[in-house]
């Protein structure tokens, strides 16, 4: 989406020339939101000097979602300006960021039992899928075979009992899984986003482009 960099002002009062407040406004593309009444403030950062109108600005009402039910809806700069000056409207705005922007509610669910058995579900089948994914890659590409063709090479076929081959390539999968993923019992092992993290940016990006594109001039 094109950035936008605007600038609007309303800076004459009974003929004459009068110095109006500098606002700013840092628009981002898509603004989550768990409550049904959304302020300027919940999906933009507003900066001014003088510090009370930034309070007010930021609670100036932008929508209201249906209670419970989810929603989205598509804003545009200028309807934020218009909002604003409707309030202030003297007050000289800059807005930074993204011209069209999507704000989505959704009522935030509680973890009860029903969470947690979906939980419990996406884990089951996640560990299936995996385990049937690595299992038949080792079936396709003979890896007990290749392992003994190791043994034979390092000229160690008498520790082939003891699965020692076996063993190291099962903790390596496991520590390039954990390394691949920077996860490792709920922390995360570095500030680096995931691939995984990349790809579900690229994905709500591409939803957000989508929403505005339908429904913007609507």
């Amino acid at each position: 989406m094109n950035k936008f960099l605007g600038m609007y002002n309303t800076n004459t009062s009974n003929g004459g020339f009068v110095m109006s407040e500098k606002i700013y406004l840092k628009i981002d593309q898509q603004r989550y939101v768990k409550k049904p009444r959304v302020t300027i403030g919940d999906v933009m950062t507003v900066y001014c000097s003088d510090k009370d109108m930034i309070e007010k600005i930021g609670h100036i009402t932008l929508a209201e979602f249906t209670l419970g039910k989810y929603d989205r809806k598509v804003f545009d700069a200028l309807d934020v300006v218009g909002i604003i000056q409707k309030e202030y409207p003297d007050a000289d705005i800059e807005c930074l960021g993204e011209c069209d922007f999507v704000v989505e509610y959704k009522k935030p669910e509680k973890e009860g039992t029903v969470h947690w058995i979906k939980v419990a579900v996406i884990c089951f089948i996640t560990m299936v899928g995996s385990g049937y994914g690595i299992i038949a890659y080792n079936n396709d590409v003979s890896t007990t075979d290749i392992f003994d063709r190791v043994y034979e090479l390092l000229g160690a076929s008498a520790y082939k009992a003891t699965n020692a081959m076996e063993i190291a390539y099962a903790v390596g999968l496991f520590i390039g899984i954990v390394i691949f993923y920077d996860h490792f019992a709920g922390q995360k092992l570095s500030k680096a986003p995931t691939p995984l993290e990349i790809e579900m940016d690229k994905y709500d990006k591409d939803i957000s482009e989508s929403v505005i594109d339908r429904e913007g001039g609507k």
